[in-house]
């Protein structure tokens, strides 16, 4: 994070472990405001790495499960890294500006794939660095979002992935109910924006991003997941962030043989946990009457009414039956794209 950055933060009143945004002071107010009210979020507990050099594109194409074709100044991308056995080592969000790829991955995974990733540059011409410092890294959602920024900006992404660059503004479309935007930027492009945006939405910490993550049913692969599962557990290929026919990558066969030749046992759902006001560990187990492993946390957070409400990876033969995590009930929620059935 930029000093610069943090410091303009801190002056809106953010209070701050290390580099890692707590809140604005005032965490269950914070809690309440989304999806009905507008919110500024900075993204640090996200990491970024810079991809660059005339090799850059065949390189991430050989690595990744999506097609990076497909990512243009204008086209922004979801996808995975995965092992030789298929399983995910991490997500990203991939945006292009400049010429150059930014892969947003949790930040607790940064330094470990980008270890990873050079192993394999090899006598490609490519450079790989942590670019978490050199931008300014922002979140903003509203129910007028687009509005908002078409009157400031005169002009806003449409649908999901759209991206736009404006200045040295780079402005990505994310899933939500509402608009909800990615901002990349320089520092004092991307401090006048939030200081015109600030007008009319409320500065909070991550917990609110992440309720957005949650409700579209987008997973975000830590530290504490990596290796756990494989994209189709994951719901990648139901959202776009699985090629099937772009190409080998690591993990390819077993990822291409799971959809073609068997079927995943498991996939993610979004589940509610009345009552339940502690936000459970990831990898802790859900269980039914009949499996005391029906169920894995992937990501979990608290909603507005402050319970919790998570991703989880389950058995699909088990999803359908009364589920519970010590003495609470679990609640399977709808997601807003169709499941595969067992």
């Amino acid at each position: 994070m930029k000093a610069d950055w943090k410091n303009f933060l801190i002056d809106h009143g953010a209070e701050f472990a290390g580099d890692s945004l707590i809140s604005f002071g005032n965490p269950e107010r914070e809690r309440r405001i989304p999806p009905q009210g507008a919110i500024l979020c900075d993204l640090a507990h996200f990491g970024l790495i810079s991809v660059s050099g005339e090799d850059a594109t065949t390189f991430l194409q050989g690595q990744l499960t999506n097609d990076i074709n497909q990512v243009s100044d204008t086209q922004s991308q979801l996808s995975a890294y995965c092992t030789p056995k298929g399983r995910a080592l991490a997500t990203f969000f991939i945006t292009k500006r400049q010429g150059i790829y930014y892969l947003s991955v949790a930040r607790d995974l940064l330094e470990p794939i980008l270890k990873r990733l050079r192993m394999y540059v090899m006598r490609s011409k490519v450079a790989l660095e942590d670019a978490s410092a050199s931008l300014v890294h922002f979140g903003f959602a509203a129910p007028d979002g687009d509005k908002r920024l078409q009157e400031i900006l005169g002009k806003a992404p449409a649908q999901a992935y759209e991206t736009l660059q404006i200045n040295s503004l780079t402005i990505m479309r994310q899933p939500a109910p509402i608009p909800r935007f990615k901002i990349l930027g320089e520092l004092d492009e991307a401090r006048k924006l939030w200081e015109r945006l600030n007008v009319n939405a409320a500065c909070v910490g991550r917990s609110s991003w992440e309720y957005f993550n949650v409700m579209s049913g987008v997973p975000m692969v830590t530290q504490a997941s990596s290796e756990a599962w494989v994209p189709q557990m994951l719901n990648m290929h139901l959202i776009n962030g699985v090629s099937f026919t772009k190409g080998c990558f690591p993990g390819q066969e077993i990822v291409a043989r799971l959809k073609y030749l068997g079927k995943s046992k498991r996939q993610m759902y979004r589940i509610g946990i009345p009552h339940c006001v502690n936000v459970p560990a990831i990898g802790t187990n859900l269980a039914s009457d009949a499996d005391a492993e029906a169920g894995t946390i992937l990501n979990a957070t608290l909603n507005p009414d402050g319970y919790v409400e998570a991703l989880a990876v389950m058995k699909i033969a088990e999803a359908t039956k009364p589920l519970h995590l010590g003495e609470y009930k679990v609640n399977v929620l709808e997601l807003p794209y169709a499941l595969e059935t067992e």
